[in-house]
């Protein structure tokens, strides 16, 4: 126990709290991201330009699916898609190099699955996904179990940081194995 009786731990979940976003932060900024003193403005910038790569995505994807489309099309379409899954990979390491810069969790704490940087970046797949399906007007049951998946996330994205603010969870620092082809 700290001095008046709070946790040893209340110092580290108070920074943790202030400095990692809630997942309605995150999906706000999916939408529109505004410069702020935020002290996690950084990690909504970047989640703002994940979901843009998975809605670019989404289109080169479906253009490279469409009926009649011709194999340059498509071959342009992969290479885009390269490109973007490239540009994704770094912006999940500045992700997760910034969080290990803030974060020091106690080394006994369980060891999540994931960085938050591929948390997020799944966050930003799930809300193209709904956005995508709702904007389409032709898969409504689709549509409504993408949402209840984006939410789903949202509250695991919510307990992770609550976990790993209280020292029961800790995150890993790992580094992107896969490579994709240079554009050069």
């Amino acid at each position: 126990m700290a001095d008046g009786g709070e946790p040893a731990t209340q110092p580290n979940t108070t920074h943790v709290r202030e400095i990692l976003p809630r997942s309605a932060s995150i999906i706000e900024a999916f939408r529109d991201t505004t410069s702020s003193d935020h002290p996690s403005q950084h990690v909504l910038d970047t989640a703002n330009e994940l979901a843009t790569h998975h809605q670019q995505q989404w289109q080169a994807e479906d253009t490279s699916r469409a009926s009649g489309a011709s194999a340059e099309d498509i071959a342009a379409s992969k290479r885009l898609i390269d490109e973007l899954n490239a540009r994704r990979v770094a912006l999940v390491e500045q992700i997760d190099r910034w969080v290990a810069s803030q974060i020091h969790s106690r080394t006994e704490a369980s060891l999540h699955t994931e960085t938050l940087g591929s948390v997020i970046d799944r966050l930003a797949i799930a809300w193209v996904r709904a956005n995508s399906l709702i904007n389409s007007g032709v898969a409504r049951d689709r549509a409504r179990i993408a949402l209840r998946q984006l939410a789903e996330l949202a509250d695991a994205y919510d307990d992770l940081i609550r976990d790993v603010a209280t020292g029961h969870r800790r995150l890993p620092s790992w580094l992107p194995l896969k490579t994709y082809r240079s554009a050069s």
